[in-house]
């Protein structure tokens, strides 16, 4: 009887009898917190629609720092400092129109140690535009090459044009010996506009891709590496994969201070990990994230499990990707754990991030997919008694209840982490970015620690 009576007690409190303790709207607002607290603050301002965003749909930090988020309503990826500032300069990353299409819709956006921007938007193509040749400057592009075959010393010369370029310039026999430059500015302009980088059509990729017809190729993530790897990888929503995208190169550019650089186009490489439903297989992708040892993190809608590692491993000429969490022995993969996980990210710790959308949360985990803690949810914490049997007698002790408290997140799509373990997350319904941050990063006036 006391049990049925202790548990009516907790119900009532838990249904709003009790005092909620709020937690803190921005980091400098003096609130106490007990020795070794590891609560997610939210970092103020909030970015919201006042910043021009209408429904910013994901994000990505580049190596510079700046953030850039793809706004699918906007046709537009947004470009913000570290502060929030959105940046002028960037008018060739809104209402673009790419060889004739209509106003390009972004659903996802990654950035390169090259500085490549990389979008995509649902169709067989991946865009690309270099944030660095733009800030240099091309001075010229080689218009025509003469190549050398190495075996024999035989020559041919090629214009840029000519069908065969693209194939010598990617040919290990071949080696390019001098160059002829042009600086005519339709072409300059189209390599530093945004372009076409990889189109599962081309006649290239359907030869390379032979169990899948390419051309049907839709794309709903991507994601480049940390290092300067002449690859990138993304998802395949229509074909249930992730494929690797190998960087080739198309052109040979001078910039503006002197550099002489490669411009690449995507060739298919190798489809990764296929459809099916067990650990390390693709059903329904999401969002894709890739750690600095090259171990890829996707989530995804489908039957079984939501979010997935996966390791590369190289055998002879061939890499296999295995699936390195399991079912039972990774609480990652706890069955019925998300509710369509619309993104997944991760740090320079190898921790874990998943914005768990229908949750309305960001569940953390650790490298080893162990479950941390949860971001964009308040906790409250009732101090209250409870009787509990030892031996043959009732006791009442003190405990405490957690209750969390939802609904200041209302969809996550996106998330992604910086450097400083700062939390982004594009809550793509309210046209807002929000921010968190662990508080025992916080120095002892609640200011982020540099």
């Amino acid at each position: 009887m006391k049990l049925r009576i202790l548990y009516l007690s907790i119900f009532l409190l838990m249904l709003g009898c009790i005092e909620k303790m709020t937690l803190p709207t921005a980091i400098n607002t003096n609130t106490e917190f007990a020795a070794g607290d590891t609560t997610y603050l939210l970092v103020n301002p909030v970015w919201d629609e006042t910043y021009g965003f209408a429904a910013p749909i994901e994000i990505s930090i580049a190596p510079d720092g700046h953030i850039f988020v793809a706004d699918s309503a906007a046709n537009r990826i947004f470009v913000l400092d570290q502060s929030g500032n959105v940046l002028s300069g960037y008018d060739d990353l809104k209402n673009f129109e790419i060889i004739g299409d209509t106003a390009l819709s972004p659903i996802d956006v990654d950035v390169d140690q090259k500085m490549n921007v990389y979008f995509i938007d649902g169709s067989d193509r991946i865009y690309r535009w270099n944030h660095y040749w733009n800030d240099v400057g091309i001075e010229s592009f080689a218009a025509a090459a003469i190549f050398s075959y190495t075996a024999t010393g035989d020559t041919i010369r090629l214009g840029h044009q000519n069908p065969q370029w693209f194939e010598i310039l990617n040919h290990p026999d071949w080696a390019m010996t001098s160059v002829e430059w042009s600086n005519e500015q339709t072409v300059i302009d189209s390599i530093l506009g945004p372009h076409v980088f990889f189109e599962g059509s081309w006649a290239r990729n359907t030869f390379a891709d032979l169990y899948y017809e390419s051309e049907n190729n839709s794309f709903s993530g991507i994601t480049a590496t940390l290092d300067s790897d002449d690859y990138i990888y993304a998802q395949d929503y229509h074909h249930n994969r992730i494929i690797k995208i190998l960087l080739e190169r198309s052109q040979y550019i001078q910039l503006s201070n002197g550099e002489l650089v490669w411009v690449h186009s995507g060739t298919f490489g190798q489809t990764v990990t296929a459809e099916g439903t067990g650990a390390g297989t693709v059903n329904d992708p999401l969002g894709i994230d890739v750690d600095y040892a090259g171990n890829l993190y996707y989530s995804q809608g489908g039957d079984f499990f939501a979010v997935h590692k996966v390791r590369p491993v190289v055998t002879g000429a061939y890499t296999v990707y295995q699936s390195v969490f399991q079912e039972g022995t990774n609480e990652i993969m706890d069955l019925f754990r998300f509710g369509t996980p619309a993104d997944v990210a991760v740090d320079l710790n190898q921790n874990i991030y998943v914005a768990n959308t229908d949750g309305q949360e960001i569940q953390v985990f650790d490298s080893n997919g162990q479950f941390f803690k949860k971001a964009g949810v308040e906790e409250v914490t009732v101090d209250t008694t409870m009787w509990v049997t030892h031996g043959n007698v009732d006791v009442e002790v003190d405990t405490f209840i957690v209750k969390e408290m939802k609904g200041f997140l209302t969809s996550p799509q996106a998330v992604t982490v910086d450097k400083r373990g700062v939390i982004y997350i594009c809550d793509t319904p309210t046209s807002r970015i929000l921010r968190y941050r662990l508080s025992n990063k916080l120095d002892e006036d609640l200011q982020p620690i540099q």
